[in-house]
């Protein structure tokens, strides 16, 4: 499996017994990658830099055994994600006919239409509902407290599935655009919710009073999350004219940009714009603070730790090398 550039990392480690297994993880998910690698676009090496974020974050209450089967699991659902992404958020790999079958995988499989599927998109089909299947359900289902958070886990899979629907509502229409939605929605596409359920699959200890309290925070996180991420795919969305990011949207609006935008859309070169980036700065360390105080409520878990995940999780996104 390619690897990702040393220097996209922070150089603090919060698992490092996790970490340290690395090369072992990174054995056990070589078969999920190689059936991405059989029909996905991206560079794989960015599920080297996934795998590397999420072994260092999990709750403080997850017993130690399960903590590399979920940094893989976690890796694998984002890796899910993205084949499902990629047929609605892409110009170039828009395919919403294929997406709407896809869409069926985890719910409703019973009912996924072939019939109208070239061998190609058949094949597309074929691996996306085998690594749902059998990668991620085949593994997760085996977690001690399953049955206990299995409502919650499927609501927020649903959540997920609803941004991916969102996203192809825009492109497909994108006179219906706009931030107030994208703000609600998008988010949900960073998975924080559902690492969170799958954690508490594998915990000890957790107060059932507090989980309430901990989806709070977690919701947010995930609007931190997804903050990060913006700064490291905003370019490559904007010259994507991808309706469902934010960027995308601001930049319509207020025409930033102007002609160099146009020449470099024109050319598929990347630029930054600063004014844009300062300001989903600021949401993040709104946010933050935010979380600070929920965090002060929250006994079971190590609120200490916790908000270590997300400076670290924001710092990866900052370092990271453009490399797909």
């Amino acid at each position: 499996m390619k690897r990702y550039p040393d220097e996209g990392f922070p150089s603090t480690v919060l698992r490092p017994e996790t970490v340290a297994k690395h090369e072992e993880l990174i054995k056990q998910m070589s078969t999920t990658v190689d059936k991405y690698a059989r029909i996905g676009r991206r560079d794989v090496s960015m599920f080297d830099w996934t795998l590397r974020v999420l072994e260092n974050c999990s709750l403080s209450t997850v017993e130690p055994q399960y903590l590399g089967s979920l940094a893989i699991i976690k890796t694998e659902f984002a890796l899910w994600e993205v084949l499902l992404d990629d047929l609605v958020d892409n110009a170039d790999t828009r395919n919403f006919k294929l997406f709407d079958e896809l869409m069926k995988i985890p719910f409703d499989s019973g009912h996924i239409d072939r019939s109208k599927l070239s061998a190609n998109e058949v094949s597309y089909l074929e691996v996306t509902k085998d690594i749902w299947e059998n990668d991620l359900m085949g593994v997760i289902k085996k977690y001690p407290h399953y049955e206990r958070y299995e409502k919650a886990f499927n609501f927020d899979v649903m959540q997920l599935l609803n941004a991916l629907r969102y996203s192809k509502f825009v492109n497909e229409d994108e006179k219906t655009a706009n931030v107030i939605e994208n703000e609600a929605y998008i988010p949900h596409g960073m998975q924080i919710m559902i690492q969170m359920d799958l954690d508490l699959m594998c915990s000890k200890g957790f107060n059932e009073a507090e989980l309430g309290m901990l989806r709070q925070l977690n919701y947010i996180s995930q609007k931190m999350a997804r903050i990060g991420n913006l700064l490291g795919t905003y370019p490559r969305e904007l010259l994507e004219s991808d309706m469902s990011s934010e960027a995308v949207l601001k930049f319509i609006k207020q025409r930033e940009g102007g002609i160099t935008f146009k020449l470099n859309k024109l050319l598929k070169r990347e630029s930054r714009y600063p004014r844009f980036e300062e300001k989903i700065i600021r949401e993040w360390q709104d946010y933050y603070q935010l979380i600070k105080e929920i965090a002060n409520e929250i006994k079971s878990v190590d609120m200490e730790r916790f908000l270590k995940e997300r400076e670290y999780i924001e710092k990866a996104y900052e370092m990271k090398v453009d490399t797909w």
